[in-house]
């Protein structure tokens, strides 16, 4: 253990030379000695004494109390006092100097050990607290953060001067009171920031952090992040919570890949424009909402990379087209939201959707790749009369979105039509995700026949939706939003469900007979990554084999990532199920899909068979597709057979199999159960004699659609 190093200041040589021996005696070391105040004061500062024992009365112009006081200020080094002065008057004075000892002479050794022992821990304590306050000062003056300490207890806050700064105010300016925080807390957050202090103070998280807008010395709101922990009292309740605040708004308002700012940016420009303060009374102003049509692809095909670099100059030449008060703010991956500020009438911001829309048609050159996009835009005007800007943007997206559903690259401007079908949208999407969960859907199914002699061959499953009224909805009311939302999929997947176990109870029926079920599948659930495993547990839990399960596929799914398409295809085939290309001939590139894709099956498309009798041209376009099954060693089924004439027709053309209102409507599961124990409907088609007086002229009733066209 080191040595207590002690300078004696003592002006009387025999007392001091008897202070040395003691202190030697009980193992401290003496450094240095002094006779006077001025002496004690030079000494410490050159020898560094761990500890004085400083005599009151001292020869010099200054005593002893005079010195300690010095040597406490500029060195903090510990003083002991040893005297026989016991008045009142110096007791006072000794109090202003903080002291860490007082010994009355005479005393005995053991007095001073431990009045020596009691200083040096009472020092050592002092300078570790007095080190860790610097380093507090220091890092509150260094901090880009503001601090803050709240004592829950007496309800007093410290707000560091950053802290301050942050709002825009000096140091000293804001009270020591929580309210000069909360109460600038953004009437939009104050419930939210609140409650996540209770769920703290409750024990529920084991530190408080928050994201809120405050309001600004200028009157603007900015973005704060705000982090603290706390300590807690004997009895477990938070006493105090100290933390930071930070300045998030450049995060919270810019979008970080392209710099633009964001939608809570815009949201806020909106506000002002719209609220009752605003200076844009003597003109009007629109929003646009920019949808970048097939930019994922970009993303897909090219990689992140390239995309960025389009975005890039995409960007820039969206700004190139706009005047400098006006906002371009990006919404998502694809999608831009533009604010112009000053325009006389809904002419100015259609010209400047097609000024947009004309600087965005010419190819970008990014690296080697030359590459084309178009935006499909949608405007909402101030003079319909808004009061919110959520309803200000949303109604600009409806724009955009009916847009979209004409086609990729228009303009649409807003009308109060259009707000009436999206709520209706909506409310069918709600419809909808009740209807999977109550399983208010139904199948029927119907007949699939061999042309040649009208022998029952399968079923195609089509779905029916009936509400808790008992109503029947036909897939095209339905089907479309379905697809638009994503539900699609789960509806597809209980429609196969439900038509393989149908299939397994009529084969356990007619265990001798081949029957198929044929199933509509919507290029969503094609490219779904669980695609075929969803298909093997099928086949497995309901005891159908693979070879009496159709797939229909329709040209559209080809469209979209082909590679990992034709993957998934070739496990499908694995599975033994069999490929309908659905629609056949109404594409640009079927046949390209018959090089590359493992089909089985070509569906004439029923616009082609209306018009068989009748049409020449219609003929050999049948009459060529067949043509090609047969030499591809592919079967060939023939949609909508309605009349006589057609099935004679697609009798002599060889084709294989046919599914039309001549030979039944979509069936109950009861009705399609006595087809399967060999029940017929359709025997007189078959028979060379005058049309069916039932089915001559039937047009196709849109009820019968599959999923998605049946």
């Amino acid at each position: 253990m080191n040595k207590t190093r002690i300078m004696v200041v003592e002006d009387e040589a025999i007392v001091s030379l008897d202070l040395q021996n003691r202190l030697q005696a009980l193992g401290h070391e003496v450094v240095a000695t002094a006779t006077s105040g001025e002496a004690a004061i030079k000494k410490t500062e050159e020898v560094s004494p761990d500890l004085v024992l400083m005599d009151i009365n001292l020869g010099g112009n200054i005593d002893g109390i005079e010195a300690a006081k010095e040597i406490h200020k500029r060195f903090q080094t510990p003083v002991i006092y040893l005297t026989a002065c016991n008045d009142e008057k110096t007791i006072q004075r000794l109090k202003l100097t903080g002291p860490f000892g007082y010994i009355i002479k005479p005393f005995e050794e053991r007095e001073l050990h431990g009045h020596i022992e009691i200083a040096i821990h009472k020092n050592h304590t002092e300078k570790t607290l007095r080190e860790s306050e610097e380093r507090y000062s220091l890092a509150t003056k260094g901090a880009n953060d503001g601090l803050w300490d709240w004592n829950l207890e007496t309800n007093e806050i410290y707000f560091s001067s950053r802290w301050e700064s942050l709002l825009g105010y000096a140091p000293g300016e804001i009270s020591q009171d929580p309210n000069e925080w909360f109460n600038r807390v953004h009437p939009g957050d104050r419930e939210r920031v609140n409650k996540e202090i209770a769920k703290f103070l409750e024990g529920n998280s084991h530190n408080f952090q928050t994201e809120y807008r405050i309001l600004h010395k200028e009157g603007n709101y900015r973005w704060m992040l705000s982090r603290g922990f706390g300590s807690r009292n004997p009895n477990g309740k938070v006493s105090r919570i100290a933390g930071s605040q930070t300045d998030i708004t450049e995060r919270k308002l810019y979008d970080p890949l392209t710099g633009l700012p964001n939608r809570a940016l815009f949201m806020d420009r909106l506000e002002r424009l719209i609220g009752p303060a605003s200076p844009q009374k003597d003109f009007s102003f629109a929003v646009l909402v920019l949808k970048l049509d097939a930019f994922r692809r970009v993303n897909e095909s090219l990689g992140y990379s390239i995309g960025d670099k389009l975005l890039a100059q995409l960007i820039q030449r969206l700004q190139n087209c706009l005047h400098q008060q006006d906002t371009v703010v990006s919404l998502g991956e694809d999608t831009f939201a533009v604010l112009l500020e000053k325009i006389d009438s809904v002419t100015d911001a259609t010209h400047v959707a097609n000024r947009l829309q004309e600087a965005l048609g010419h190819p970008f050159h990014v690296e080697s790749h030359e590459v084309y996009t178009t935006i499909t835009i949608g405007v909402a005007l101030s003079g319909t009369g808004y009061n919110h800007p959520d309803d200000f943007l949303s109604d600009a997206q409806t724009a955009m979105y009916r847009a979209q559903d004409l086609d990729n690259g228009r303009c649409e401007v807003f009308d109060p039509v259009m707000r009436a079908q999206a709520v209706a949208s909506l409310n069918l999407e709600t419809r909808l995700q009740k209807a999977l969960e109550r399983e208010e859907f139904l199948l029927h199914y119907q007949p699939i026949v061999a042309i040649e002699d009208g022998r029952l061959m399968g079923f195609e499953a089509l779905v029916r939706w009936q509400p808790q009224d008992g109503s029947i909805i036909p897939p095209n009311e339905f089907i479309p939003q379905a697809e638009k939302t994503g539900l699609i999929v789960s509806l597809e997947r209980w429609v196969l469900w439900k038509a393989c176990s149908q299939l397994r109870t009529w084969q356990l029926l007619a265990p001798d007979s081949e029957l198929t079920i044929s199933v509509n599948f919507s290029p969503t659930q094609w490219h779904q990554p669980d695609l075929v495993p969803m298909l093997q547990e099928t086949l497995l839990q309901t005891g159908v084999h693979g070879r009496n399960l159709k797939l229909e596929i329709t040209e559209s799914t080809f469209l979209k990532d082909t590679e990992t398409l034709s993957l998934s295809l070739k496990k499908i085939r694995d599975l033994h199920i069999q490929l309908h290309m659905d629609d056949f001939g109404t594409g640009y590139s079927s046949l390209s899909y018959l090089r590359h894709f493992p089909i089985d099956v070509l569906k004439i498309d029923r616009s082609f068979v209306r018009s068989l009798e009748v049409n020449s041209r219609a003929k050999q376009i049948v009459k060529a597709i067949t043509n090609l099954g047969q030499n591809l060693q592919m079967k060939v089924t023939a949609e909508g057979v309605e009349h006589p004439e057609q099935l004679r027709e697609l009798q002599s053309l060889k084709c294989d199999y046919g599914q039309g209102y001549l030979f039944s409507r979509p069936l109950d599961n009861e009705t399609a159960e006595r087809l399967v124990l060999g029940e017929c409907f359709w025997q007189k088609a078959f028979q060379v004699g005058p049309a069916l007086s039932d089915s001559k002229g039937e047009g196709e009733d849109p009820g019968d659609h599959g999923l998605p066209n049946g």
